[in-house]
């Protein structure tokens, strides 16, 4: 059996490198991302291009937007990923830090999905302009 840890740290390098082929390669068929509905890119967003646009909608939401891995923690099929999203408003440039935990799912040896979960989705709208 492929490590799933493995797995998400190999996607996430890929990502960052804008490797779509590799991305693609380690994403399963069903694969889709469920981000809370009360953020303005929440929803589910499927398949590597759903991820793709996302990542443009999360990053542009922002000024300055990075998302840092703390730490790594996986059982079984499941890999939670500890991390912090750091930016800066658009209206205001009001620097922020919002502590994500995303919880991955790996299916045949594939990643199938992921769920974030912000610390405050309610500091996301307000820093956004949203809420």
């Amino acid at each position: 059996m492929t490590d799933p840890k493995a797995i998400v740290r190999d996607f996430l390098a890929a990502s960052e490198r804008g490797d779509r082929a590799v991305m693609d390669a380690l994403l399963h068929p069903d694969f889709a991302v469920h981000e809370a509905p009360s953020l303005p890119y929440g929803g589910t967003h499927r398949g590597l291009q759903g991820y793709l646009q996302l990542v443009r909608t999360v990053f542009t939401a922002f000024r300055d937007t990075r998302v840092e891995v703390d730490s790594m923690l996986a059982e079984n099929d499941t890999v939670i990923v500890l991390a912090r999203l750091t930016g800066r408003s658009r209206q205001g440039d009001t620097p922020f830090v919002m502590h994500v935990n995303e919880v991955w799912r790996v299916a045949e040896g594939r990643i199938h999905s992921v769920t974030p979960y912000y610390y405050d989705t309610a500091r996301l709208n307000q820093i956004v302009g949203s809420g």
